[in-house]
């Protein structure tokens, strides 16, 4: 497994080439990128051409569609269109995944899979995969298991499951549920990590850096990595003490505490 950083660590608004050039000065190979972001530089400057000068940079996965679970009539009909945007951003740049959020409240899981398999078919035509991301404060689809049994109803090569640790156990997973998916079923992992409290009363502000917290983070990696799972382990924090920060303070942080992590 490879350690990413996840651009939103740095700044939720930080420039996308900023970003990177911060990234790479901290050591990082590999970074998870936001469309929003990217999408604001190529609608300032006309394209993403800034982005070569970082082609030794890996680009592990692109943050987020949502929207697309449930939807009907024109919602459904803008949805596909932002998955089509997302995913042929992301073929642009080589980046190979993107993240899939789920929706909210509960509906037919059968029709749940056939909207995951509908993006799975648009990710494929761009050689993309869609990484469904579960929330842990959701109703249906919350945790490990809620998320893995739709992957594999959708039943489609280019439908995986994002891991995100924080919403894993904020939504009830228990460390043993990491042996549950087989590697290939992985997309991609987000990193990071909650200090001592009711992990039920925290929300993505609340996520501090991997190793520094109480979740048994050594774990549950070793237990995907003995299921064959050897991709990005992006970090993704939303924490506002951080972002008080210089980024690239924060990404020599973040490089540190993973680096301890990982040994």
């Amino acid at each position: 497994m490879r350690v990413a950083l996840n651009t939103v660590t740095l700044g939720r608004e930080i420039d996308p080439v900023e970003a990177l050039q911060v990234s790479a000065d901290a050591g990082f190979e590999s970074v998870g990128v936001w469309y929003s972001t990217l999408d604001a530089l190529q609608q300032r400057v006309g394209s993403l051409d800034d982005l070569q000068q970082f082609s030794a940079l890996r680009l592990e996965e692109m943050c987020y569609l949502g929207g697309w679970m449930w939807a009907t009539g024109e919602a459904r009909d803008q949805a596909l269109q932002a998955a089509e945007d997302r995913a042929a951003m992301a073929a642009d740049i080589g980046c190979p995944v993107v993240i899939a959020c789920a929706s909210g409240g509960t509906g037919c899981p059968d029709q749940a899979a056939e909207d995951f398999r509908a993006i799975a078919d648009i990710g494929a035509k761009y050689g993309v995969v869609m990484a469904l991301e579960y929330i842990g404060a959701f109703e249906q689809y919350h945790d490990i298991k809620s998320g893995l049994q739709l992957v594999r109803a959708a039943d489609h090569p280019n439908a995986k499951l994002l891991i995100d640790i924080f919403h894993s156990f904020r939504g009830g997973t228990v460390v043993a549920d990491f042996k549950l998916p087989r590697g290939e079923e992985i997309g991609c992992v987000h990193l990071n990590d909650v200090p001592a409290g009711d992990i039920m009363q925290m929300n993505d502000s609340h996520r501090v850096l991997p190793g520094r917290g109480v979740l048994p983070l050594r774990e549950a990696l070793g237990y995907l990595g003995d299921n064959g799972y050897a991709g990005a382990l992006s970090v993704e924090l939303f924490n506002q003490d951080l972002w008080a920060l210089p980024p690239a303070d924060i990404a020599a942080q973040v490089k540190a505490a993973t680096d301890e992590l990982m040994r």
